[in-house]
């Protein structure tokens, strides 16, 4: 009888246990309470974050491969949501190792149809397709913003958590309840609960990446202030593959501000442009001109690239900035060179601004050309899946096409079909980065390097420009005309007679 008692009565405290744990739901909906409630969190249209400060790692900046990659510092961060309206936008200054740049990337909408800006700082302003958007910001494009901003975030943790008991799952050092939940996108992710305040410490989803392909990311929320009625992390850290990657502390938030929506205006001059990006989609700013026989210049608002025609191919050197680039870049060629396909793709060197596009070529089947001293980032940008959502080059390796694979070469590598030929050269002990491959049409004794000389700008000479030319002097190529990654086409002298005034 008396072990009876004691049964009944120890079921009977671990029933009141069990009743007593909250469920993974139960915590998401305490956390939408303590950040105001869902109507509250509802009810924000717009959410400006500013007044931003902090660092960007995996900017891809680095001079060799093997090297650490930098950190970048932010300052004067703005970002603006229009969750009612599905837009957002980056604006902010990065300043690395010397460089510095105020740039502003815009996920705006024309006729209810996605289109990206990107504003720079001393460049004009430039109209593509979102997959276009380039960001050095706190994230990889504005569009992150929408997927994984704390709002959108909190609602769905309320609405999709089980009815089940949390798990003890470590995150940012420490070991906290968490909740599996699906986002309005279909991703799944998870969040995590702060113990004391009941606020979310963060969330961890999988993020793709345009350079590092599929990635686990991990955004860590803190400094949780007032605001608008609704309660809000004014400092918010990502680390992607357990490496920091972005952290900004804000001054100031603003709820449901009129003027929040200023930021996604199109100017009437751009409305052209912006019907362009949204008809053909990927779409960059892009305009080819013929140089010399069998040379053509890709210019970019931005970034460049040189077009080499051969026999029964082409050749590009430089897949620049963005896959919308290449893409863009692939249609004009197919245009203006039908039945000729883009065989080989070189890469300069593997700065992530000047290998943005190379996925999008080799989606084309075109063999990427990779000195070896760029090998292990680039196949790492090649071969990891991007898979959410998937690029051209995923989803043709998954149907099974035909797509472009890497070549490696080592110092020198010539393409030849017929009368034409196209040289490549790795040059070493380039301040800016080591190797450097450059690339040189002998026939018409066209140069084509990247981020060393800036042609037709007057720009005088830096240290990378005079190692250029004693490159080109120790190879004895007799060059001509030399075209700019960056910059235009400019007389080879250019180049000479800058290296000669600061010597």
């Amino acid at each position: 009888m008396g072990t009876g008692r004691w049964v009944v009565a120890g079921l009977a405290l671990l029933a009141s246990a069990c009743s007593s744990t909250p469920t993974a739901r139960a915590l998401a909906q305490d956390a939408v309470t303590a950040m105001g409630g869902i109507e509250q969190l509802q009810g924000v249209q717009t959410l400006v974050m500013s007044g931003g400060s902090g660092t960007r790692n995996r900017l891809g900046q680095s001079v060799r491969v093997t090297d650490p990659d930098g950190t970048a510092q932010l300052s004067n961060v703005i970002e603006t949501l229009d969750l009612a309206g599905g837009r957002a936008a980056l604006d902010y200054q990065i300043e690395n190792a010397g460089f510095m740049q105020h740039r502003q990337e815009v996920l705006a909408k024309k006729d209810d149809k996605l289109v990206g800006l990107e504003n720079v700082a001393g460049r004009p302003l430039a109209v593509m397709s979102p997959s276009g958007l380039f960001s050095w910001g706190s994230q990889n494009s504005p569009e992150f913003l929408l997927r994984r901003n704390v709002v959108t975030i909190a609602l769905a943790a309320a609405n999709s958590a089980l009815d089940e008991p949390p798990q003890d799952t470590p995150f940012n050092g420490r070991t906290l309840k968490s909740a599996g939940i699906t986002l309005p996108s279909g991703e799944k992710a998870t969040v995590f609960f702060e113990p004391e305040s009941k606020l979310l410490a963060g969330y961890e989803v999988l993020d793709t990446e345009s350079m590092l392909g599929d990635i686990t990311a991990q955004y860590i929320l803190a400094d949780y202030k007032a605001v608008g009625g609704v309660t809000l992390p004014h400092k918010i850290t990502i680390r992607k593959g357990d490496r920091p990657y972005s952290e900004v502390q804000f001054k100031l938030a603003a709820v449901n501000d009129a003027a929040a929506q200023e930021v996604f205006a199109i100017p009437e001059t751009a409305n052209a442009d912006a019907n362009r990006a949204i008809a053909e989609g990927d779409y960059s700013p892009l305009a080819l001109t013929k140089v010399a026989d069998g040379v053509y210049f890709a210019r970019a608002y931005s970034h460049n690239s040189m077009v080499v025609e051969f026999p029964t191919f082409l050749a590009v050197v430089e897949a620049a900035y963005t896959d919308a680039q290449s893409h863009t870049l692939a249609r004009m060629l197919e245009q203006q060179f039908p039945g000729k396909p883009i065989r080989y793709a070189a890469v300069t060197h593997h700065h992530y601004d000047h290998t943005g596009g190379v996925r999008g070529l080799a989606s084309y089947g075109a063999t990427i050309l990779v000195e070896k001293g760029h090998e292990p980032e680039m196949r790492m940008v090649l071969e990891t899946p991007h898979t959410n959502p998937p690029d051209a080059l995923e989803t043709k390796r998954k149907a099974g096409q035909t797509v472009g694979a890497i070549e490696v070469f080592e110092g020198k590598k010539v393409i030849t079909d017929g009368s034409q030929s196209l040289e490549l050269y790795a040059i070493t002990g380039n301040p800016h980065v080591d190797p450097k491959v450059i690339a040189y049409v002998p026939g018409t004794r066209v140069l084509f390097q990247s981020d060393i000389f800036f042609p037709g700008l007057g720009a005088p000479a830096s240290p990378d420009a005079v190692h250029l030319l004693k490159s080109v002097r120790d190879l004895k190529l007799a060059v001509a005309t030399n075209i700019g990654g960056h910059g235009g086409v400019g007389p080879f002298a250019e180049l000479e007679k800058a290296v000669a005034a600061v010597k």
